[in-house]
């Protein structure tokens, strides 16, 4: 090998220097390229999620969502499928036009669109309404069964009156007056314990009919007004056994037909009367001749 002359030995050396240098200068570019990638991906990450949020805000989503519904509603009514006729049946107090406002159907809605447990859910929220079904009845039907709160009396309470099913829960304090024949019960509690009342009704009736109003006495006891004016006093416990004892004094003895203005039930085994003014005068009087009684007797 011929030696190198030294012009060519300092090129030699450089070489090497130069290799290296190109690999810095493609590592530096291969960094900055990575470096742009990731702010680019970083940019379109923040452009996509600032979108998706003004989107969101914007309520563009909901209406794009809103159409597309409607679209699909409108192709599902159009082939035959749109609620062409609504049954309903069982309602007597509930209005038609509030049962419809209930369900809000519109013109030309899909039978298959409805939501069903929504309108349900108004319709049994109706003052009237105590329980309702909805069936579809396809292609083009709808069929409402309305359950009703049966009326059992009319609740005063803080002077107003309330319409009161027989487990004393408020159906309406609106359109009272085709409920007059219906018992009038008064006093906080007195719905509350209605039932003690109706258990009456139904062993003496007839006796139950002539009751105006029953007040309910310090939420303890019943007072019962009675349709000529005397007042029964029940006790606090053994109401029931104190109403069979009166039925059975108006069976025997017409007691509602004597001169008594009360008929106090409230101690166990005795019955207190007390006399009407003009019958207590005119026991005073007897006394006098030597033959009264005085104002209170006990049977």
């Amino acid at each position: 090998m011929w030696p190198l002359s030294p012009k060519n030995r300092k090129k030699a050396k450089k070489a090497p220097a130069k290799r290296g240098a190109k690999q810095a200068q493609s590592l530096m570019r291969r960094r900055r390229l990575s470096i742009f990638f990731r702010g680019a991906s970083l940019t379109m990450v923040c452009l996509g999620v600032i979108s998706s949020v003004y989107i969101w805000k914007s309520g563009l989503l909901q209406e794009w969502a809103t159409e597309t519904h409607d679209s699909i509603d409108r192709k599902i009514a159009a082939a035959g499928y749109a609620v062409d006729e609504v049954r309903i049946t069982g309602q007597r107090h509930t209005t038609l036009k509030q049962i419809r406002a209930a369900l809000a159907l519109y013109d030309g809605q899909s039978i298959v669109s409805l939501d069903l447990k929504q309108m349900l859910s108004r319709v049994e929220a109706l003052p009237w309404v105590k329980a309702a079904t909805i069936i579809r009845v396809m292609p083009d039907a709808l069929e409402v069964t309305i359950t009703e709160h049966q009326p059992a009396a009319v609740w005063q309470h803080d002077n107003r009156l309330y319409l009161v099913d027989e487990a004393g829960r408020i159906i309406t304090d609106h359109g009272l007056e085709g409920f007059a024949k219906l018992p009038l019960v008064v006093g906080e509690g007195a719905n509350e314990h209605l039932a003690e009342l109706l258990v009456m009704r139904d062993h003496a009736p007839a006796l139950f009919a002539r009751v105006k109003s029953a007040v309910r006495v310090g939420n303890r006891r019943w007072d019962l007004n009675f349709d000529n004016g005397v007042k029964i006093k029940l006790p606090e416990k053994g109401s029931e056994l104190a109403w069979r004892r009166l039925n059975q004094y108006q069976n025997k003895q017409k007691i509602l037909s004597k001169e008594v203005m009360v008929v106090d039930l409230r101690l166990d085994g005795k019955t207190i009367l007390r006399l009407t003014p003009e019958e207590a005068e005119r026991r005073r009087m007897m006394e006098k001749a030597g033959a009264g009684s005085g104002k209170k007797e006990t049977i």
